[in-house]
Formats: structure tokens, sequence, C-alpha cells
């Protein structure tokens, strides 16, 4: 039986986008996860064949410590193995954990995303500009696969590492479909949702903004799903989230089941700069949650196929208050079941993990 490991540096992702993609593919492969377990642990032991604990901190931008003890997992490996790292982070923590190491083993790469270490800030450009020349010496080496998302980030990403290797485009890491409930609520009140993690780069401040432009309309009302992720430099701190909390203009719910809540709400407000593919938009257009989103690679791309919602171009504000009294006003009518097919279609967990398999059984 061929063994494949799922190597992620935050164990949210192999439980919230990759679980049900295992469960499909199980029969044929032996998946074991490789990431810390603090928050999620019954759901990845039941999910996965094997879990290996990596102990890591999140909160450290490099953690050196972290990235020795990957090398000691990784040194376990076997020869006909296949490695799948998650996230453009893990990759880089890899590629570190591997410096004087000759692997025996494939190894995919699936960048979700090229976040934080991308963004147009001098932290990130020093960054970019410290770590580019181990990460052009080594990847070509140690990865055989990258897998994009949208082909942005894959012009993007293949330009500053020189990767010279395999890249391929696969849309969405899969929606298990069966598991949503939809949207069939009346309702004079307008729900409008931000759901995702209260970064920056996320867009909660805009969201914010919007918020407080309609604070004196009792008719909408303004939610917030989500936590910090204080590892993150981009993340709201301690004192911005004690803020949140506190907003009038909003209601903070922390993190929801979006699988069996999201259908509560109208609308969704997606402000983010930066997306691999966005989950949370195909998940709300599922549920038949009508989506407003900034226009970029990753969520251009969902909302031009499905027609399920309207693409804002730069974050503007004012465009965003005008769909928004649009929608209330009932002036649009988008076409749900034109939307659940495409998606069923192109963005199912079956859909997609069936190119996984595919790709596994080519490197084995």
């Amino acid at each position: 039986m061929l063994v494949i490991y799922f190597i992620a540096h935050s164990e949210w992702i192999l439980h919230r986008s990759r679980a049900d993609m295992v469960q499909l593919i199980k029969p044929n492969f032996q998946v074991t996860s490789v990431s810390p377990l603090n928050e999620y642990i019954d759901e990845i032991k039941n999910s996965y064949h094997e879990t290996i604990k990596w102990e890591i901190d999140r909160t450290r931008l490099l953690d050196v410590n972290g990235i020795l003890k990957l090398r000691s997992i990784i040194k376990r490996f076997n020869e006909n193995d296949i490695v799948h790292i998650f996230t453009i982070k893990s990759l880089y923590l890899f590629i570190f954990s591997t410096i004087f190491f000759k692997k025996n083993f494939k190894v995919i790469v699936s960048i979700t995303g090229l976040g934080f270490l991308f963004a147009d800030t001098l932290l990130a450009k020093v960054l970019r500009n410290l770590t580019k020349p181990i990460i052009r010496k080594k990847i070509n080496k140690m990865v055989d696969v990258i897998i994009f998302q949208n082909k942005d980030n894959n012009i993007e990403f293949v330009n500053y590492s020189n990767f010279k290797n395999e890249s391929r485009m696969i849309a969405g890491s899969g929606l298990n479909v069966d598991k949503f409930k939809v949207n069939n609520q009346v309702n004079d009140k307008t729900k409008i949702i931000f759901v995702g993690r209260l970064m920056r780069e996320k867009g909660i401040h805009e969201f914010l903004s919007i918020a407080e432009r309609f604070k004196n309309d009792d008719n909408i009302l303004f939610f917030v799903a989500g936590k910090p992720d204080f590892g993150n430099k981009s993340s709201l701190n301690e004192s911005q989230f004690n803020l949140l909390q506190e907003n009038t203009s909003v209601i903070y719910l922390g993190e929801i089941d979006v699988q069996k809540e999201l259908c509560n709400y109208h609308i969704l407000l997606q402000p983010s700069y930066h997306e691999g593919f966005s989950r949370i938009l195909i998940e709300s257009i599922y549920s038949g949650v009508y989506c407003l989103a900034n226009e970029i690679h990753g969520m251009k791309e969902i909302i031009e196929k499905t027609k399920y919602g309207v693409l804002v171009n730069s974050n503007n504000l004012d465009i965003y208050e005008s769909e928004i009294n649009n929608f209330v006003k009932r002036k649009i009518q988008p076409d749900y079941d034109y939307a659940k097919k495409i998606i069923e279609q192109n963005y199912s967990v079956l859909a997609i993990s069936k190119k996984f398999e595919k790709l596994y059984d080519e490197l084995s």
C-alpha cells in the first residue's frame, strides 16, 4: 500500500480542508497526517490512517526547534512514499529542514495562496529577499510537483523561486456537498457575514468599515465569524480583537460550523487581498449565500463561473455599499441551481480527489 504523508504547519488545514478528501482516497492509499495536534486531535485521528505530531511554535516567525523536529520526522520516510505539503509556509519549513538532506521520496506541494510572505509590506519584502537564495538552490532538488490554485500565483511563485519541475493547476481543495445546509430563509432583516481568520489581508478592516456605514439601519445586520491568528504578523492583535468584540456595528460569533450555519445568512462579504482559491466563497455559494468579493485571482474565477455574486474592483467601499442596497431592494435575483451545478461538477471533493489520485498514481 502506498503511504502518503500530508504535512501542514497548522492542524486546521488538515482538518478543515483535507479530511473529507482523505476519506475518499483512503481505500487506495494510506494517508498519514503530520501536523501540530492541539485543537482538532480527535477529528484528525478519526480522519487519517495514522497521525504524527509535529511540535512547532506557530507564534514564532521561524521556529528552529520546529524545523529540527520536522527533520527528524522526515528521516523516517521510506523510498516509495509520497510527501504532500500544504501551504507556502509549510514548504519553507520543509526546505529549511532538509538542508544537507538527500531525499529518496516524491514531494508534492499544494500552494493554497501566497499569503503573508508575498504581501506588499516591508517585512515581507525583506523575508522574501533573505530566503530567495536558499529556495532557489533547494526547491528543484526537493520538490517534484507544485499544485497551484490560480494562474497568477503560479506565475509569481515560479518567477521568484525559479522552479523548473512540474506545475499543475487544481482549483480548490474539494467541497463535501452532502454536508451543507442550504439557505431557505425569508426574513425582513438582511444578515451579512465575514468568515475567516481575523487578519488585515483577509479584509477584516474593510468589513468593519462597511458595517459602520449601515450602523443606523436596523434591517441590515453584520456578523463576524472567525478568530485571530496571533502567530501571524497580519492578524489582529489582542487589543484590536477586544475592540472588535465591543464594536456595536457588528456581532462577533467566534468560529461557526460553516456546513450547518452559513445558510442562516444572506450575504458573504469577502474583501480579501490574497486567495489561492477561496474555499469560503465556494462554501457560501453552495449554501445559497450571495457573495460580494474583492476582484482578485482566487475569487474572480469562482464568481465569474457560478454567477452567484459580484466582484468589487480594488475593494471599493462605495461599490460594496451599493451592492448591499441592491440586494436588499431585491434588484438581484441569482440563479442558485446553476451555481450549485457548477460547484458539484468542478469543485466537489469527489471531483478534486480524482485529480489527486491521478497524480499519486503517476508518482508511485
